[in-house]
């Protein structure tokens, strides 16, 4: 295994944790943005002290293999809340260093730092959605910087898998865009993960400008996240083995993988709340419904589904006001189209 710490920003980010910087007389700069401001400020003696050793701009990049086969790069931690995320792909550094690695694996637990310090969706340094900016710029801000570096990592690779967090109320799902990109199908039956859902391809994913780039990339959703970094460990979990199971099926990982029966659904329909009220659910996340089930009573009405489908989020009890979500529905799919039987 070797570990490679990835710089985000400028010359100021590439520090050691717990530097202490020595001081400095003006011209001695080394073109940081810190001895820049220290170079306004008359070069006046400076120290920069670190109080936690948690860079928030440089990721760790995990490499495992032998070189010989597929690259393959697992990222997690995009959206720094999601945090299920986070820990299944450290649980996947550890089995990883436990077997033979052919071809090339890239694994990046914690994608952005910031973020995930701060546990939050959005960047705090610009407020941008990392996952909304991909392939990013070297010469935009913060998260355009990051996008950068993390398309960089991922311009070797044959294969991404992109692991999130879909909340509390959510099932385990493999979002993909297996329509457009028909190799994605037999991507997402080696992962094993029972429901598969297409994407609506929203341009600045990285798996999806990977897609469209190439690559074979789609992203495993899972509970937990939201409310507060929550993270679900069985997910987690399962996640881990579910990208072994692919490494095995590409012949990175040695011995057999197994098969398991999955499902392909079409685009989730969101069912909101038409205004204030209270939302009680009557099915789990990941009930597969008919036509016309009742999900749920909202003031006392049913909320029934629009379509014969898999509910892959339900909301918890709560008081909703309009727009918000109650229940998230993908349709099951015919002849990969949408809308009828299982594929």
């Amino acid at each position: 295994m070797r570990l490679r710490k990835i710089s985000t920003e400028g010359p100021s980010a590439r520090f050691s944790s717990w530097r202490l910087t020595p001081m400095r007389k003006s011209g001695d700069a080394d073109g940081s943005p810190l001895d820049a401001l220290a170079t306004i400020l008359g070069g006046v003696p400076m120290r920069q002290v670190t109080f936690e050793p948690t860079s928030v701009t440089a990721f760790d990049l995990y490499e495992f293999g032998d070189g010989r086969g597929p690259v393959v790069m697992i990222t997690a931690g995009i959206h720094g809340d999601e945090q299920t995320a986070i820990h299944a792909a450290r649980l996947l550094v550890q089995r990883l260093g436990e077997e033979p690695v052919h071809g090339k694996v890239k694994v990046v637990p914690v994608a952005n730092p910031a973020s995930f310090r701060n546990r939050t969706r959005t960047s705090p340094f610009d407020q941008l959605d990392l996952n909304r900016v991909f392939p990013g710029s070297p010469a935009g801000s913060q998260t355009l910087q990051l996008a950068h570096r993390l398309w960089e990592e991922a311009q070797e690779a044959e294969y991404i898998v992109d692991l999130h967090c879909a909340g509390w109320g959510s099932v385990p799902y493999t979002l993909a865009l297996y329509q457009e990109f028909p190799a994605m199908r037999e991507v997402a039956i080696a992962l094993g993960i029972p429901v598969v859902v297409q994407s609506n391809g929203t341009r600045g994913q990285l798996f999806v400008e990977a897609c469209h780039a190439g690559r074979k990339a789609l992203i495993i959703e899972l509970p937990g996240g939201q409310p507060g970094g929550f993270v679900d460990v069985a997910a987690a979990q399962m996640a881990c083995e579910a990208v072994q199971n692919l490494l095995r099926f590409i012949g990175v990982l040695e011995g057999e993988p197994t098969r398991s029966d999955v499902v392909f659904y079409g685009r989730i329909q969101v069912l909101e709340a038409p205004g204030p009220g209270l939302f009680l659910p009557s099915v789990r996340p990941g009930a597969v419904v008919d036509e016309g089930t009742v999900l749920g009573h909202f003031e006392g009405e049913p909320v029934r589904a629009p379509f014969a489908g898999v509910a892959v989020s339900v909301s918890l009890p709560r008081y909703c006001f309009a727009g918000e979500r109650m229940v998230g529905i993908a349709p099951l799919v015919r002849n990969g189209i949408g809308g009828g039987a299982v594929a």
